[in-house]
């Protein structure tokens, strides 16, 4: 039986992943590949730290990034670290040094993904990075695999579970939104600073990078506009679910003849959606195909074993490509030329959410608005009123994003508005 031995940088939660799921499964990967995979050596910052860990034996921490380059022995690397520049750097010269690499790394694929696999194909060497998107639903590879005899015309995932999960607890147990982050902190679902969660920014980037293997174009986080879930309270909650939406946090990739765009922001599903149906911190992915139609993955999005299945699926179909003397000849489809769509221009119906003077003319004030900015207004609904204060719903028929700021800009000028309070977009799919 052939020996493939790997390295580690970093063994953290998905790291320790690895070994374990290696501990448990190794034969059933070695019996599918005549294969035998060793891990030999790991990057650590702290070998102290990691010598309480109950590692296997045989396996060599070390705190120099070059013990392993200067390796021959080692043929896979696996970069689970979490940083982006160091990161970007490890593998390069991994590249270089004729090793390929396996990666969970969404924040370095989302930024530097394009520039990565050129390089290892010039180096005739394999990059792989199924886990940096959505855990252990595979869907990197069925964008290049399954679904590349389509034009994809649309991506739309629920992609980071924390969010996911202070959604549901707000929809199915009637909490707050800072209640149901407090609990997903303390089960640790959620980080001390979740900003980058809740703000979207988890999610940005990994529909960046379903985005660039799915249109064949090299689109980055920064081609993203996000918007997070901070200001979503319960009364927006109850509002949509009586009226049959569901609110979550979504990430959107669309392609049309009018060009790409790429979204991140909370939407009203209706009950009805695959989507609406992803409850805690479970993430899917749905993809339209021109010829396919409607397929979606649904399963966890994170957690050490979950994402490590991801991962040591990818050093699995490295080794494959090692036996059959294919590695590094997997080719991309790239365009050169881009063509972008402005999230200003997207059209959508939208949920409105407006707290107001309890006095006679408020609503054909707010009325008149829509009217002069041609945006028709689908229903209206006065909630909870005081003597001075009340709290109005509006939907509006599918308007322009940019269409619909400028005029809430201008009803909040009014005199009779004292804030709007949430404007959300409804997704009719």
């Amino acid at each position: 039986m052939k020996e493939v031995s790997i390295a580690l940088l970093g063994c953290g939660t998905v790291g320790k992943g690895v070994i374990d799921l290696l501990a448990v499964n190794g034969h059933l990967i070695e019996e599918q590949l005549d294969t035998k995979l060793l891990v030999k050596k790991v990057l650590v910052r702290n070998i102290k730290k990691y010598k309480r860990m109950k590692l296997p034996r045989g396996i060599e921490l070390t705190t120099h990034f070059e013990d392993i380059i200067q390796d021959d022995a080692i043929q896979i690397v696996v970069e689970v670290m979490g940083s982006s520049e160091f990161a970007r750097q490890c593998i390069e010269q991994c590249f270089l040094k004729g090793k390929s690499v396996v990666s969970a790394n969404k924040d370095l694929i989302a930024d530097y993904g394009m520039e990565l696999l050129k390089l290892s194909q010039k180096q005739d060497v394999d990059f792989q990075f199924e886990a940096s998107v959505a855990g252990g639903i595979p869907i990197v590879r069925p964008m290049n695999s399954s679904l590349n005899s389509n034009t994809i015309e649309e991506i739309i995932g629920i992609l980071n579970g924390t969010t996911n999960y202070i959604l549901t607890n707000m929809t199915q147990l009637d909490m707050s939104y800072e209640d149901a982050l407090n609990e997903a902190q303390e089960k640790g679902f959620a980080e001390a600073d979740p900003t980058n969660d809740v703000g979207g920014y988890d999610a940005a980037r990994k529909i960046a990078i379903l985005a660039t293997l799915g249109f064949h174009t090299a689109l980055t986080f920064s081609d993203v506009t996000v918007e997070g879930i901070e200001k979503i309270t319960q009364h927006d909650i109850e509002h949509a679910s009586e009226m049959g939406y569901v609110v979550k946090l979504l990430a959107i990739a669309k392609q049309t003849n009018k060009g790409i765009s790429l979204n991140v922001h909370p939407a009203l599903l209706r009950k009805s959606h695959p989507l609406a149906n992803v409850s805690g911190p479970y993430n899917a992915v749905y993809v339209k195909g021109n010829c396919v139609g409607d397929v979606m993955f649904y399963g966890q999005g994170a957690g050490a074993l979950p994402t490590a299945s991801a991962v040591v699926s990818d050093i699995m179909n490295v080794i494959l490509h090692f036996n059959n003397n294919i590695t590094g000849k997997m080719r991309y489809l790239w365009k050169e030329e881009r063509k972008m769509y402005s999230t200003s221009r997207i059209c959508a119906p939208y949920y409105l959410r407006m707290i107001v003077d309890n006095a006679p003319g408020v609503l054909s004030a707010i009325s008149g608005v829509f009217a002069e900015c041609n945006i028709s207004i689908r229903s209206l609904i006065q909630k909870d009123e005081t003597k001075e204060v009340a709290e109005i719903v509006i939907l509006i028929d599918s308007s322009a994003h940019g269409l619909v700021m400028r005029s809430l800009k201008k009803i909040e000028s009014l005199n009779c508005v004292r804030r709007v309070a949430s404007a959300i977009r409804v997704i009719e799919v």
